[in-house]
């Protein structure tokens, strides 16, 4: 099936799901605001059943590594992991021939003191960096800003060896005809040229797709984008 009509940047998320399908690890980069978690619901739905992905938000787990393991451990159906073998456990999905994807959402929140607190380390970040040789398993990872180093000490110094071993990409600017796409399959009570309006103005701002997304239906019936 196409879903090329849902994507909010369909040749991206195309190009993206090809890398991954290869089973290359990427290091997704974008600012607030700009459709990192719609990019991540067009990927799933691009890639269909071609391979199974395991989804983590580190910011609900960025000082808590046994949570981190017990969410992957029930999303893979697997046994708790036994001392935090992440590498363990990618050796038995990379000898099972499954193919699989782990996306990392908000992984940029594990920089900070709490972190190495709570558990993560080298050897974490190093389970992480051997997926790119591994023939089944694809990473991605998805953040704000991308670091030298990801784990930090007390002092607020950057703990060494705790690179992310991915390819980085950004994520492209919306352009003027993907926003208004976006527009007219919300079906919003607009006329077309009001719309052509409002995505002017949404690209305008800072974080065009957040807005537009919590704005109510009230907000759009009232012209609120307007002065």
């Amino acid at each position: 099936m196409d879903h090329s009509a849902y994507c909010l940047r369909p040749e991206f998320t195309q190009s993206l799901a090809t890398r991954l399908l290869a089973g290359q690890s990427i290091n997704l980069i974008s600012p607030h605001g700009q459709g990192r978690r719609r990019t991540l619901q067009d990927l799933r739905h691009t890639l269909g059943q071609s391979l199974v992905i395991y989804q983590i938000s580190m910011r609900d787990y960025h000082a808590d590594i046994k949570g981190f393991y017990n969410e992957l451990s029930i999303q893979m159906s697997h046994p708790c992991l036994e001392d935090d073998d992440l590498a363990g456990l990618f050796d038995a999905i990379e000898q099972s021939g499954q193919q699989a994807l782990l996306i990392l959402h908000n992984f940029d929140e594990i920089r900070n003191r709490m972190a190495l607190a709570g558990g993560y380390n080298q050897a974490f970040m190093q389970a992480l960096n051997s997926v790119s040789h591994r023939d089944n398993i694809a990473l991605l990872c998805v953040g704000e800003s991308e670091y030298g180093d990801y784990l930090l000490q007390a002092d607020g110094t950057a703990v060494s060896d705790s690179k992310l071993d991915a390819d980085l990409l950004g994520l492209p600017a919306l352009r003027h005809d993907q926003l208004l796409c976006e527009l007219q399959r919300r079906a919003l009570p607009l006329s077309a040229t009001e719309l052509n309006e409002l995505t002017g103005w949404l690209l305008g701002r800072h974080a065009p797709y957040s807005i537009l997304d919590e704005k109510n239906i009230d907000w759009f019936k009232q012209r609120g984008w307007k002065p």
